[in-house]
């Protein structure tokens, strides 16, 4: 007996899926609902048509009626085989020639692009933006007559995302009931392990290439010292906020960092009904800043184990590239700023402070005070014990006469300084 290939028994099983498909009670009804609207259509041009559809109608009804037997579920069964049956034979293929395939995908391929007008494609496109805004308009404008509808198709959206949640929770039972912790990390972390770690890189340094050439090109085209992409991104923000509306603008701010408020109350109150839930995260506060602590100390030990020659090049090349000009521009115009709002208004920073002092509880800061300061300098007396002279010094060389830190008003300040030690019992 001659043995069947695997592409013989894909085609075998895809008639037999055919077969039973034009068999199915179901489709057969299907088919002869449509064949007898077809009939009676094309009956209604007269009588001839009439005494001709009649016997169609009866042969019709005789050849696919249904039998009135079950449904027979071998066809999903057959669709695994022919699944199996269709990867097998890909498989084999594969076996014989990885690249057996290749030739016949590319002349598809190539055929198709050959015999597509990209242009006409996109002409198609960009033509069609007036007839979908307006097809979207009429459906607007059908849908919204009956209000009752919209509700109901929010209410079928509501009811599939609650089921699509109950449906996701019963998926995860079963490893929750029946995979240990020990076997649940090993298939997961299997597919990190099973990552092709080569192929991973090869794709980050392609996206990093077509970064640079991207950022490069964006300077070489760019106009009056601007990158490109700045141009381009200047001129679409200067066109969208020019159609913005600034009190909406605001308005919409304000109610985004409400919102944050209502999110931040809600759990809250959360909280205060299940105070559980707030005790574990407070107790889990160590851990979650161990976790921290102990990646920012491994990234500093790294740093530490790279020669010291290279690293120092590295950190020499940073405070090379580093623009020390913008750096003190922007603190300069950060004091601009300050000066010109109190200059135009100078009680602002004063009433704003007085407001949010007026507010603190004096006597709670006092008690925190009178403990906080005691045990921190207790706790800090040998960094103290060693920073303490460098800083004394440090203060001494900036207030001695020596020092050279001389400015308007320094005289006027180690007067008023000398005064207040003594008025407290210090010695001039």
């Amino acid at each position: 007996m001659e043995a069947v290939n695997e592409q013989d028994r894909t085609e075998m099983l895809a008639a037999k899926i055919v077969g039973d498909m034009l068999r199915n009670a179901r489709l057969r009804r299907f088919a002869l609902s449509v064949a007898e609207n077809l009939i009676d259509t094309w009956a209604r041009g007269g009588r001839v048509k009439q005494q001709i559809a009649r016997p169609l109608r009866w042969m019709l009804t005789r050849g696919i009626s249904p039998d009135g037997k079950k449904d027979s579920p071998a066809i999903s069964s057959d669709l695994g085989r022919l699944l199996t049956a269709w990867s097998a034979g890909v498989n084999e293929d594969h076996r014989t020639d990885p690249s057996r395939h290749i030739a016949k995908r590319g002349r598809a391929i190539g055929a198709f692009i050959d015999g597509t007008d990209f242009g006409e494609v996109c002409e198609m496109i960009e033509s069609s933006e007036e007839c979908v805004v307006r097809t979207v308009d009429e459906f607007n404008r059908h849908l919204w007559k009956y209000p009752a509808k919209v509700g109901s198709i929010l209410a079928a959206l509501l009811a599939a995302m609650n089921t699509s949640i109950r449906a996701l929770r019963e998926l995860m039972r079963p490893v929750e009931k029946n995979v240990g912790p020990d076997l649940l990390a090993d298939l997961t972390l299997s597919l990190v392990k099973g990552v092709n770690a080569k192929n991973a890189g090869d794709l980050a340094n392609s996206a990093f290439e077509l970064l640079r050439r991207l950022h490069t090109g964006s300077l070489l085209l760019g106009r009056s010292g601007r990158p490109l992409f700045q141009v381009y991104l200047t001129d679409f923000l200067k066109g969208m906020a020019a159609e913005l509306d600034p009190v909406l603008l605001g308005k919409a701010r304000t109610a985004l960092a409400e919102n944050r408020e209502s999110i931040g109350s809600a759990l809250a109150d959360a909280y205060e009904a299940n105070p559980d839930l707030a005790l574990a995260l407070i107790s889990t506060l160590g851990a979650v800043m161990n976790a921290s602590v102990k990646a920012s100390s491994n990234k500093l030990k790294a740093l530490g184990g790279i020669d010291t020659d290279s690293l120092s090049k590295a950190a020499g090349r940073a405070g090379t590239d580093l623009d020390t000009y913008e750096v003190a521009e922007l603190a300069n115009e950060s004091f601009r700023l300050i000066n010109r709002l109190h200059e135009a208004s100078p009680d602002l920073f004063g009433a704003v402070a007085r407001s949010i002092a007026d507010s603190l509880d004096t006597g709670e800061i006092r008690r925190a005070l009178e403990w906080i300061v005691p045990e921190m300098l207790n706790a800090f007396r040998p960094v103290i014990a060693e920073a303490l002279p460098a800083l004394v010094n440090g203060l001494c060389d900036m207030i001695g006469p020596a020092g050279g830190y001389e400015s308007e008003g320094r005289e006027e300040a180690l007067v008023r300084l000398r005064t207040a030690l003594h008025a407290s019992g210090g010695e001039r």
